[in-house]
């Protein structure tokens, strides 16, 4: 039953992705349309939907569970840093900052977050933002400085504390500890916004594959190396952990579904920032993408009929 849940809301999730390709061929979503739409999503859409995953009931379960998920995702966050320099240690240098990032970075927040609200409720929604919290954490601090660019101490926590998500998050944990009551109409309106980052994201996703020949992206063999790292090695780990570990089922599987999410849409903006080459680092972006169609169903299927 759940193999078929998760299908059926990735299939909603890749119909979404072709509306955004053919409006990217058809000139409605091109370049600026799409960085426009990822503003929206970065600063307004995903913020909210960190924020409405915060507006239920407290009690100390939910409290525990937030600890396991947090220790959870920091450890495999350590484990894929140290793992990525093995898998990826003998490429040369310029490729190697590319394909260790995509093993450490999902797309845990546009891509992941929608998709456990689908499977699992608000619930699954809310502690996926404590997930995405230490995804930002690592993505803004180790991520930043794998592209060759350190920077002082304050600039660092400033640039961490400063993300929207994270933000969201701060102001979602206040009003869950103390339950500070919002009114319905206000709910309701932040939980429509935040509902529009799964759409956005695919329609934004569709449309940078747009601008890309397909043959191009399925002729080198690093990116299968990538995807298969990614989307398979990295959630069947974390799952074979977890069981290990003992870790409680929902927050064991929040994390495994956040990685079995495709390469990180940073992996292209910090390619693009920092003079690396963004043309292999889209391709790993984009087939890691097509390819989750397949995995996702099947990693997150595995795991709801063992945890």
């Amino acid at each position: 039953m759940t193999f078929d849940i998760v299908l059926k809301q990735v299939q909603i999730l890749f119909i979404i992705l072709g509306t955004g390709y053919a409006g990217g061929k058809f000139g409605i979503l091109d370049s600026n349309g799409t960085k426009k739409l990822s503003e929206v999503l970065l600063y307004i859409s995903s913020p909210m939907l960190v924020l409405s995953s915060f507006l239920i009931e407290y009690s100390r379960e939910r409290l525990i569970n937030i600890i396991w998920v947090v220790v959870f995702s920091v450890s495999t966050f350590i484990i894929a840093i140290y793992l990525s320099k093995l898998i990826y240690g003998r490429f040369s240098e310029k490729t190697a900052v590319m394909l260790r990032y995509t093993a450490i970075f999902s797309n845990c927040g546009y891509i992941g977050l929608p998709l456990m609200k689908a499977v699992y409720g608000d619930e699954g929604a809310f502690y996926g933002a404590f997930y995405v919290v230490i995804f930002q954490i690592f993505l803004w601090t180790y991520g930043y400085i794998m592209f060759g660019t350190k920077d002082t101490k304050g600039n660092t926590i400033k640039r961490v504390l400063t993300r929207p998500t994270i933000i969201a998050v701060f102001i979602g944990t206040i009003v869950f500890l103390f339950q500070i009551p919002i009114p319905l109409t206000v709910g309701k309106a932040i939980k429509a916004v935040g509902d529009m980052t799964m759409p956005l994201s695919m329609l934004i996703v569709g449309g940078v594959m747009s601008t890309a020949k397909l043959t191009a992206m399925f002729n080198d063999w690093k990116v299968y190396l990538s995807s298969s790292v990614r989307l398979l090695f990295m959630p069947v780990l974390a799952f074979l952990i977890s069981k290990l570990a003992g870790v409680p089922s929902l927050p064991a599987k929040i994390t495994v579904t956040a990685l079995a999410m495709p390469v990180a849409a940073n992996t292209t903006i910090f390619s693009e920032m920092f003079d690396k080459d963004s043309v292999f680092a889209s391709k790993c972006v984009a087939v890691s993408s097509l390819l989750s169609i397949i995995t996702i169903p099947l990693i997150i299927g595995w795991v709801a009929s063992y945890v």
